[in-house]
Parts: structure tokens; C-alpha cells; sequence
């Protein structure tokens, strides 16, 4: 059974092969972010090229938390102001929150993006309080209602990522999508020269699909090649590539429509097929880019105006899920081992207290 702990330090063994070889194997994961009749709805899945695990920790309003980020002048200490719920991954990564959406419907999403790694060396601390890889997705959750709440205090300087100090020791290029329930969405992702750029869109935009490297001006450069209003799809690449997942996205999100009179179950179903045409890894295929190998090993769905979210393990196509709404009550932090129990045969997570609950 997976041990929750919450310690910031912690280092895993990870397959002793270069930096770019890491960065290369870890350039997958994918998110869509679309509007429904039920409300705004996001699909997401984390790809890599070991199996990986997941776990769904609650944190409600009042707990106080903390970042380590020895490299860097301020680290940043808060108690959370709404609650939030994070999707955990420690069976490679240790503690990442991956992903997390709070009671006012305010969700973020960490994914890879390799191109950005050359440029940490020319960030500079800005002085604002930092936080690490493992809690940046959180804090935006558990701090901010919206969009533009997250996105003006990062510009007015109240808080910064932690570049320098990576993961597992290493440095590693992300980006953050930050996503409300109005549909506004901003991406940030560190340019050449050390800038942190943020694009602002909402789910019209293309900012509706995220993928990895490259950067977002390069993809948008890639996919304008493309004809997407042209339903025969002859010009929509096929390959697992980032570029060429995120084209796909774009083509299969511009093209579908959902209906009025169809329930939250049915509207679900198509958000899942819409993404996993374009956008789910599966196995054994190799990625042209870097020559590597990655999946699509979890996968989860949620609405940001319903709470309902559901989990599949591509592992076992095991699926479980759970409404937000039934987490309110909890008065501690709470965790379940969401591809445990979905292995059991469950069909609704159960929660009970982390252990060893650090910051």
C-alpha cells in the first residue's frame, strides 16, 4: 500500500540514464479543457515511460502548508483559503501534485515541457516566496478562486516557481495551465532569457488543448501549417509526438458539439472519446521526435461546476470515481490510493487520514 507522505525532500531512485534522456522519456501528458451544457469540463492524462501511480488528497480550508525551496531567498508558507483537491503521484515522482481543483471551481494542471530546462539557468530568483515542483499546482488551488485572481499575483510578484531547484536533484522544464469554471485559462511557461511568458485564452482559444515541448508560440506556428476546418483530416499527423497530439486536440475539439438534452454521463462519455482520438498514448509506440517510448497510465475527468470526477487506470482500464461535493465535510487532510482501490473493484473512492503528514 502506498505510504502518503508529504515530505518535500524526499528523493526517489530514478533509472541512472543522462538528463536528456529523462527529458526526453518524460516529454507526454495532455489536457483538453472544454465547455459543456453541464458547465466547463477538463480531461486530462499523465503519460510517461514507467507505469505510474495515482493518489487523491484532500486538503480543506484551514491547513497550514509549506514549500521547501532551499535555492532560492523566500519559500513560501500558507494556510489554505478554499478546498482543494490534488491528484498525487508518488510511484515515480515522489509527492507531485499533478493536478487539483478547488471549491470554486479554480483547477491548475503541471505537465512536462522539456525545451524549457535550458532556460533555468538564466531565471532569476525574484524575490517573491517560491514554490517547488511538488506544491506549485496546489497552492494555486488552495490560494486563488479564479484565473485572473492567480495570474495578477503572479505578476504583482507574490509568488514564483522554484526552477532551479528541480526534482529528484535534476532540473526539468514545465508548464502550468491555470483553468476557472468561467473557461478563462492562462499557460506559463519559461521562455529564452530566463522570462516567464503567460499566454491568456479561454476554451475558444487554442489554449482549450495542452500538451508538452514545444514552446506555445512553436506550437502554434506548427499547427497553423494545418487546415483544422477541413473534416477530412488528410493533413492531421498520427504520430505520439507532443506537436502532433496537440494538433490533434485542436482538430477533434473544434469539431465537437455537445447537445443540450444529454445527461452529464452521456456528455462525459464524449468529452473521454474526444480526447483519448486525439490525445490518449497507448502503448509500445514510439515517438518520432525522440525516439522514446511512453503511455497514457491515468486518466481523469472532471467538471468544474458539478464536482464529479472519475479516474481510469489504462494499466487495467479500472475505473473509479467521486464527487468533490463529498469531500467538503473533511476537517483534515485526507488521502485515498486511487488506483489501489479501483483495483479492489470499487466504484467510489474512500478516503482516510495521510500518514505522516508534513507542511
Amino acid at each position: 500500500m502506498t505510504n502518503f507522505k508529504l515530505n518535500k525532500l524526499a528523493i526517489v531512485a530514478i533509472a541512472a540514464v543522462s538528463t536528456l534522456g529523462v527529458l526526453q522519456t518524460a516529454n507526454a501528458c495532455s489536457r483538453i479543457t472544454l465547455d459543456t451544457p453541464h458547465g466547463i469540463s477538463t480531461v486530462r492524462s499523465l503519460d510517461w515511460g514507467d507505469q505510474l501511480g495515482n493518489v487523491t488528497q484532500v486538503n480543506p480550508i484551514g491547513i497550514k502548508r509549506s514549500s521547501e525551496t532551499p535555492s532560492y531567498q523566500n519559500a513560501m508558507q500558507w494556510t489554505t483559503k478554499y478546498h482543494s483537491v490534488a491528484q498525487v503521484e508518488y510511484e515515480v515522482f515522489d509527492g507531485v501534485s499533478s493536478d487539483a481543483i478547488n471549491s470554486e471551481g479554480l483547477a491548475a494542471s503541471l505537465l512536462y515541457l522539456a525545451d524549457s530546462a535550458e532556460f533555468i539557468k538564466d531565471y532569476q530568483d525574484t524575490g517573491a516566496p517560491s514554490l517547488s515542483f511538488l506544491d506549485v499546482i496546489s497552492y494555486i488551488t488552495e490560494t486563488y478562486a479564479t484565473t485572473e485572481e492567480a495570474v495578477t499575483a503572479f505578476n504583482n510578484n507574490e509568488w514564483q516557481i522554484a526552477w532551479k531547484d528541480g526534482l529528484h536533484g535534476q532540473q526539468h522544464g514545465l508548464h502550468i495551465s491555470i483553468h476557472d469554471k468561467s473557461g478563462d485559462i492562462a499557460l506559463l511557461q519559461l521562455n529564452e532569457g530566463g522570462e516567464m511568458r503567460i499566454h491568456r485564452g479561454d476554451v475558444t482559444s487554442d489554449l482549450r488543448v495542452m500538451a508538452n515541448a514545444p514552446l506555445q508560440q512553436d506550437h502554434r506556428y506548427y499547427v497553423s501549417k494545418v487546415n483544422l476546418s477541413d473534416l477530412s483530416a488528410k493533413e492531421v499527423p498520427t504520430s505520439i509526438s507532443s506537436l502532433d497530439r496537440n494538433l490533434r486536440g485542436l482538430f477533434h475539439t473544434s469539431h465537437v458539439t455537445f447537445q443540450q438534452d444529454k445527461t452529464w454521463a452521456q456528455t462525459r462519455g464524449k468529452l473521454l472519446s474526444t480526447f483519448n482520438a486525439g490525445n490518449l498514448v497507448p502503448q509500445d509506440l514510439i515517438d518520432p521526435v525522440n525516439g522514446e517510448t511512453y503511455a497514457s497510465w491515468t486518466q481523469f475527468v472532471y467538471n468544474h461546476d458539478n464536482g464529479d470526477f472519475l479516474f481510469t487506470n489504462y494499466d487495467t482500464r479500472e475505473q473509479i470515481g467521486y464527487n468533490f461535493n463529498d469531500t467538503l465535510a473533511f476537517t483534515q487532510t485526507m488521502c485515498a490510493d486511487t488506483v489501489e482501490q479501483a483495483a479492489q473493484g470499487k466504484n467510489t473512492l474512500s478516503f482516510s487520514a495521510c500518514e505522516n503528514q508534513q507542511g
